[in-house]
């Protein structure tokens, strides 16, 4: 699946599923992010039915409004799928530069944050600081 997929020009993968083979696909330098792993492959349950048309992601084994719950995402072609070892997330292409402003001024909260942890102060002190918690 990973040599199929670099050939047609993917750069990664987000599976609302799980997937098996983690480490051919790191070995191949070509992200995977699902929601777990399985020995299971993938020819039984999933058959590519469309490309380039909107995908909505629902929550898995949470009830939807308990803490922890996300609402349905819907992802639309042209939006932007960002993915680390922390999680993935959809930023829709109309909110993209308000997102980047938004990141940016968080990471210069945390960086300041951090500065003064190093620096000797508490975190609960560089937070109430900086962060206004």
């Amino acid at each position: 699946m990973t040599a199929g997929a670099l050939t047609r020009g993917a750069l990664g993968v987000v599976i609302s599923g799980r997937c098996r083979d983690v480490a051919e696909h790191r070995s191949a330098n070509f992200p995977v992010f699902a929601r777990g792993h399985s020995t299971l492959g993938q020819s039984p349950f999933t058959r590519p039915s469309a490309v380039n048309v909107p995908v909505v992601i629902e929550p898995q084994g949470v009830t939807p409004g308990v803490e922890g719950a996300f609402p349905a995402v819907e992802v639309k072609p042209g939006d932007w799928v960002m993915a680390d070892e922390d999680g993935v997330v959809c930023v829709p292409v109309g909110l993209l530069s308000q997102v980047v402003e938004l990141s940016q001024k968080g990471r210069d909260v945390d960086a300041k944050c951090l500065e003064d942890i190093r620096a000797g102060s508490g975190v609960q002190e560089a937070f109430r600081r900086h962060r206004g918690k």
